[in-house]
This record gives structure tokens, C-alpha cells and sequence, in this order.
């Protein structure tokens, strides 16, 4: 259980960086494809609902899907609201420590940890206070965003 939270987690994240990326379309996630980290190009999301501070890099998207894969970057002690999606996501941690929540059950992550949120599962992160949190994720789908609660 604790990998699949994991991987949902990480998924998460990634999705939402490429829902504030820039308006310039990524490339298809069927060509070859080599990304660095060093060289993301970081835009503010402009997605109703999402707090502030969350930065967002787009990677590719898939031409059959639409889902999106994409870096996402949480500033020190950054809450992302809990929601939900209509599509799977895929996420890997790749720095800090969050504590991701699905479906009421908190997980402490580090690096490395890999999530898999299934569709409609009410999820959410928090980037603890100590550094930033970068996650790359993988969308089933193209990104929606349903906030619990509001």
C-alpha cells in the first residue's frame, strides 16, 4: 500500500506542474526524449483553486491520451488542497519530504517514492517546511482538477 501511495503521490504533483505550465505545446511522449532537471523551464500555475507558489514544468504529452507528464515544484511548507481526478496519475518524488494524504491516510515520502492515484481518489500534499519539493508525474488522461470541498 505504501508504494502505490507512493506513486499517486508523485503522479500528483507532476500533474499539476503541467496544468500551470506555459501555453507552448510540449512534445509528444512517443518520441525520444531526453530531459534534465537542471534545464526546466518553471511558470506559475494559472489553475483556479490552486494556492500560490507552485511551479510547474511540462515535459510531453500523450498524443493518444492527452495526459500530460510534467515536473512540479512545492516551495517549503506549500499545502496543495485535496482533490480529485478523472484519470490516473503516476508520480515519483524527486527531492524534499511530503506527506501525502489519500483517502484520509497520510504517508510520509522521500525521495524516490512513487505513487499511483487511481481516478476519483481524493488526494492531496504537503511539502514539509525544511526545502522545496520537486515530483514528475504522469497523467492516464488529459488534467482535470475537482477540489473536495469547495
Amino acid at each position: 500500500m505504501h508504494k502505490r501511495a507512493t506513486l499517486l503521490f508523485t503522479f500528483f504533483l507532476t500533474a499539476a506542474a503541467y496544468a500551470q505550465a506555459p501555453a507552448a505545446k510540449p512534445p509528444s511522449s512517443e518520441d525520444a526524449l531526453v530531459v534534465s532537471l537542471a534545464d526546466a523551464k518553471w511558470a506559475a500555475s494559472s489553475v483556479q483553486g490552486i494556492p500560490p507558489g507552485l511551479l510547474a514544468s511540462p515535459i510531453g504529452v500523450d498524443p493518444k491520451t492527452g495526459g500530460p507528464i510534467g515536473y512540479a515544484k512545492f516551495p517549503p511548507g506549500y499545502v496543495f488542497p485535496q482533490h480529485w481526478h478523472s484519470h490516473t496519475e503516476y508520480a515519483v518524488l524527486i527531492s524534499g519530504k511530503v506527506t501525502f494524504t489519500m483517502d484520509g491516510k497520510a504517508y510520509e515520502l522521500s525521495p524516490g517514492s512513487y505513487v499511483v492515484i487511481p481516478p476519483k481518489a481524493h488526494h492531496g500534499v504537503t511539502c514539509a517546511k525544511g526545502s522545496e519539493c520537486i515530483i514528475l508525474s504522469r497523467r492516464a488522461g488529459p488534467v482535470d482538477y475537482n477540489f473536495v470541498g469547495k
